[in-house]
């Protein structure tokens, strides 16, 4: 269909585009555990055996197993070999993955909702590819991870969708094995295969009692990846998780606990609405804990309700919503500790694969409220819809490019969201290792590098104010004391981080 092929051309080169001046970033963030200072990946080709017996974090020297993602690491070590050390073409890969993704959720979208509906499928793929919530995984290398397994799993429900029609188990076959895949890029391909039965039900129309039967075959590949994981890492379950990353498990009680969670759930759909502004770091205490008498915790748990009850209202009638819906609610159903707590509070990159889901009930809301339903969907007819269709896809556009800036390296992202996320006691010490390490080690002259290390030295005492065990900040303290020839407040920091 030509149609449907200027799309996939529109769609890729619009997706690259969003993001092509992130083609000269650096390494940021979680980029130099992953990749820049992993012994294991920057052994290339070599270190590939490796990094599928150990678990992510080996290469880097951390003891403790955390978790096991080898197919992201594979990626990055093969990325080294080509390139050494050259972030610009891991960028470049990240971005050309993300532009092929575009490509392949208009085709299973258009699988789902039938060719009539092809203004459905390319107006959600366009929301979804332009959303700038997404900015943290594309500019990220390491979220690589992210994009592999959106991509493993759509792939995965294409070949499902062409076993659903001829019955030739080679599509199946092919479909559980990229799952398989998918799980050993990063273990949330859990809540893509429990959406596989809804998908089946809901929009393919697949008897209930086949739709299980289908769906329970992905069990095999969970299974491999549950006993692989616990062989590597010595056990299935995370280890404790620190306060300062995750906010929640210092509550007091089960009540404040929640309640903050409800809260936090309520934050996640303000961002989708309005992704501003955006955060790199919402930990410890940028989202402070709270009881029941927070309205926002209220606010949050009815509109989580309202959507169970469209869904189950839409179930008959408006299927598409109804699975938009209930993507979105399956896969985030991982990160709203309410029944497993997490390493994270709040993390703007949790959001990139529910925000399909949210992406098809906005378009297909924009289409019902603004269409001519009597009529084929169709551009010709619809001058309203590409009036505020192209009004929000340029807001988020504008957003994501301008977003993208921020990533340019560790400096400029810290420098930059330390004035949202001050609250954040990360946040406020990354602002001044970044300053410590770039702005004072490339200074010109004594002065100006002593005036960069008490800006150091400021912030960090900042991250301290908010986390009183701090150890990493007091070091650091201790660094920039150091380096400024006094050493008596050097000793006395570096004596408080022990």
């Amino acid at each position: 269909m030509k149609g449907n092929k200027r799309s996939i051309f529109v769609l890729f080169i619009f997706s690259f585009l969003l993001y092509v001046n992130t083609l000269q970033h650096e390494y940021v963030l979680d980029d130099y555990t992953a990749i820049k200072d992993n012994f294991i990946v920057q052994k290339g080709w070599e270190g590939i055996p490796t990094i599928w017996k150990t678990h992510y974090h080996y290469g880097f020297g951390y003891q403790q197993p955390t978790i096991f993602r080898p197919v992201s690491l594979t990626l990055f070590a093969l990325q080294w070999e080509l390139a050494p050390d050259q972030p610009q073409f891991a960028h470049l890969i990240n971005l050309l993955l993300y532009s092929f993704l575009a490509v392949l959720i208009f085709i299973l979208l258009i699988e789902l909702f039938g060719q009539a509906n092809w203004l459905l499928a390319f107006l959600t793929s366009l929301l979804f590819i332009a959303h700038p919530i997404h900015t943290e995984v594309v500019a990220n290398i390491k979220s690589a991870d992210d994009i592999i397994v959106f991509n493993l799993s759509i792939g995965a429900y294409l070949f499902l969708i062409k076993y659903i029609s001829n019955s030739n188990g080679w599509y199946l076959f092919s479909s559980i094995f990229l799952i398989a895949l998918s799980y050993f890029a990063k273990e949330s391909t859990l809540t893509l295969v429990l959406t596989i039965p809804f998908m089946l039900v809901l929009l393919l129309e697949v008897p209930f009692k086949r739709a299980i039967k289908i769906s329970s075959l992905y069990l095999v590949p969970t299974v491999v990846y549950i006993v692989a994981r616990t062989k590597v890492l010595g056990g299935f379950i995370n280890p404790e998780i620190a306060g300062l990353d995750n906010v929640l498990v210092t509550a007091p009680n089960i009540v404040i606990k929640l309640s903050t969670a409800l809260k936090i759930m309520g934050l996640y759909i303000y961002k989708l609405v309005i992704p501003h502004p955006l955060m790199n770091d919402y930990s410890m205490s940028q989202i402070e804990l709270n009881g029941l008498s927070n309205p926002f915790s209220w606010i949050s748990l009815f509109v989580y309700v309202g959507i169970v009850f469209l869904i189950i209202k839409s179930w008959k009638t408006n299927k598409v919503l109804a699975f938009g819906l209930l993507f979105f609610l399956i896969n985030f159903s991982l990160y709203t500790n309410l029944f497993l707590t997490i390493g994270t509070a709040f993390g703007e990159r949790l959001l990139f694969i529910p925000s399909l889901g949210f992406s098809i009930c906005c378009a297909y809301l924009l289409i019902q409220l603004l269409g001519k339903r009597s009529a084929p969907l169709t551009f010709k007819n619809q001058s309203k819809l590409i009036m505020v269709g192209t009004v929000v896809l340029g807001l988020y556009a504008f957003k994501t490019v301008d977003r993208n800036k921020d990533w340019k390296d560790n400096f400029t992202l810290y420098s930059t969201d330390v004035e949202n996320c001050s609250k954040s006691a990360r946040c406020q010490y990354h602002h001044g290792l970044a300053v410590m390490k770039t702005q004072a080690l490339n200074a010109k002259t004594q002065n100006e590098k002593i005036g960069y290390l008490k800006e150091a030295i400021v912030a960090f005492e900042k991250a301290i104010t908010i986390h009183p065990n701090y150890s990493e900040a007091y070091a650091d303290v201790g660094l920039a004391y150091f380096r400024m020839n006094d050493f008596k407040n050097a000793e006395k920091n570096y004596l408080k981080a022990t």
